[in-house]
């Protein structure tokens, strides 16, 4: 794939438009606090993938550096779970 300016263009805007929805979010829907946090995670999720895709090159790296990547994020999430039982338990 071929990374030339209108495609990081589009990616920008993309972004600047997840972040718009980020802000407007809770003035707009009012949702509980946790159902709040909940679509500003998934947002954000979005937006980590398109800066990790095309920011960061990872869409043309070879299969073991996605690994790795993967790797990390399953051991971050593992983390997480963790730390939000404790959370929730005590």
């Amino acid at each position: 794939m071929r990374y030339t300016l209108a495609l990081y263009t589009k990616v920008l805007i993309g972004l600047l438009l997840l972040t718009l929805i980020t802000f407007l979010q809770p003035v707009v829907h009012h949702l509980s606090p946790g159902s709040t946090a909940g679509v500003q995670l998934g947002i954000s999720v979005i937006k980590i993938g398109l800066v990790s895709a095309f920011y960061m090159h990872l869409r043309s790296e070879n299969t073991y550096l996605k690994g790795y990547i993967v790797m990390a994020l399953i051991i971050l999430l593992i983390f997480f779970v963790i730390v939000g039982i404790d959370v929730a338990y005590s």
